[in-house]
């Protein structure tokens, strides 16, 4: 007998193209019949979801015996555990009450199968499995126990990885570092109290004084190294802050070294600004390491890009959505300065350059729907509010990488706009701590503190 009976909804069975076999050998998987409908549904979609939707499914009736998977018995899993699919208690009633109204059938069906095993008055412990807080909540109003899928759950907001830390050291060991460019971990006072991910960023003061410095860890050395572009000005732009200097730390460095950067922070912190300075700088000034930019920002239908009703060419369906784009890039070059110091361009001649450089592709629009199967090359990829992007599609964007190509992930992960995410689980939070501790990524979190927007918006950004 099993130890255990998971229901697995609709939002647990996607979570991975794997996921009936990822709860032991000694359970039983209980998937409604029903469900089957909605991963017919997800499979017509061309993104990470409908791939894992037609892997299930090919899966179920593929790979399975069918009679034994609809059977009492069901068929036993490679990993040892006991799968089925229940056709049964779609008449079993429920108690009426106005919280059940709006439930869709295959969630109803979920919380159905769930109260008819408990009737049945078995003593092993029958689990909801389901990411839909809604559903979770009709749950417990039923007594039926439920659970997140695991493998969903990422840390706090407060405890994610940020890619930075205050420190202290001596002053005799700051000094050093300045004149050597480096200096060992030791001479962090308390370093062991660190976790020492390749690419931390450090902001280190003197223990014993006014000295200061910003600099890495760079583990391949397993030393803390200096800042390469501590003192550069990408596209004449000076950063305002330590977390800039960092920003621009990571995305100045050639991608060979740094092809994957996370730059969390909230709003007005200048995450978008000084990446897109950086862009230019390397796409448009001389010597220029990139042939084109990229951007993407998820629409509200998330990964599906479902656009086509909209009139106009790709870059026309997505204005709303990338209007900090538009203004930041407007901002940078309507601010670019000559040898004399002398304003390049006015805002009017740079809402004109900005339509240039999308008209001549230098800067090109990419929706995520429409990246599998590209592979793309020498171009810096901004991928803005990953917040809002399904952990499903990040694989999909990174995978796409190709050489001497950088790719930029930018998002705050408290600002969700999308109803299926949160602040602990959302592609931001995903690649964060998915490529934390790996040489390739560089991450770097932005405080509050920081913001460069007028003391009106960073009050709103503290306390509202």
């Amino acid at each position: 007998m099993a130890k255990k009976i998971f229901i697995l909804s609709t939002s647990s069975l996607l979570s991975s193209e794997n996921s009936t076999e990822r709860f032991g050998n000694d359970n039983e998987i209980v998937v409604p019949f029903r469900v089957i409908n909605d991963l017919s549904k997800e499979a017509e979609n061309y993104n990470e979801r409908g791939r894992i939707a037609r892997k299930i499914l090919t899966y179920l009736t593929d790979k399975l015996d069918f009679k034994k998977l609809t059977s009492r018995k069901g068929v036993v899993q490679s990993n040892g555990s006991i799968l089925r699919l229940e056709t049964r208690y779609t008449d079993f009633r429920i108690p009426k009450n106005k919280i059940f109204l709006d439930m869709k059938p295959v969630d109803k069906h979920c919380l159905q199968i769930a109260l008819g095993l408990k009737e049945e008055g078995t003593d092993v412990p029958i689990i909801l499995v389901t990411k839909n807080n809604a559903l979770r909540l009709n749950a417990q109003y039923l007594d039926i126990q439920c659970e997140n899928f695991k493998e969903d759950i990422f840390p706090s907001l407060k405890e994610q990885y940020t890619g930075r830390i205050k420190c202290y050291a001596r002053t005799v060991d700051i000094i050093t570092f300045y004149n050597k460019s480096f200096f060992e971990k030791n001479c962090i006072i308390d370093y062991e109290k660190y976790k020492w991910h390749p690419n931390l960023f450090l902001e280190i003061k003197a223990i014993d004084g006014n000295d200061s410095a910003l600099a890495r860890y760079d583990a391949s050395q397993n030393r803390i190294v200096k800042l390469n572009y501590e003192n550069y000005f990408p596209y004449s732009q000076v950063p305002k802050n330590v977390g800039q200097k960092m920003t621009i730390e990571a995305l100045l460095e050639k991608s060979d070294k740094a092809p994957l950067v996370i730059i969390k922070g909230c709003a007005g912190t200048g995450k978008t600004f000084q990446t897109l300075a950086v862009a230019l700088e390397k796409t448009l000034e001389q010597h220029s390491e990139y042939n084109q930019i990229l951007i993407t920002s998820p629409t509200e239908t998330v990964g599906q890009e479902n656009l086509g009703f909209l009139p106009g060419d790709i870059e026309e369906k997505y204005n709303p959505h990338l209007g900090g784009i538009r203004d930041n890039l407007r901002i940078l070059l309507s601010s670019k300065k000559d040898s004399s110091g002398k304003e390049k361009n006015s805002s009017k001649t740079a809402e004109n350059k900005v339509n240039a450089l999308f008209s001549k592709g230098i800067i090109q629009i990419q929706p995520i729907g429409f990246l599998r199967g590209r592979t793309i090359v020498d171009t810096i990829f901004i991928i803005d509010e990953t917040q809002n992007i399904d952990p499903h599609d990040i694989k999909s964007i990174v995978s796409r990488a190709g050489k001497g190509s950088k790719f930029v992930f930018l998002g705050d992960p408290s600002q969700i706009d999308n109803p299926h995410l949160n602040e602990n689980y959302n592609g931001l939070v995903y690649i964060s701590e998915k490529m934390k501790g790996n040489d390739l990524a560089w991450q770097v979190t932005l405080t509050e503190s920081e913001s460069v927007r007028s003391d009106l918006a960073k009050l709103a950004t503290i306390i509202l």
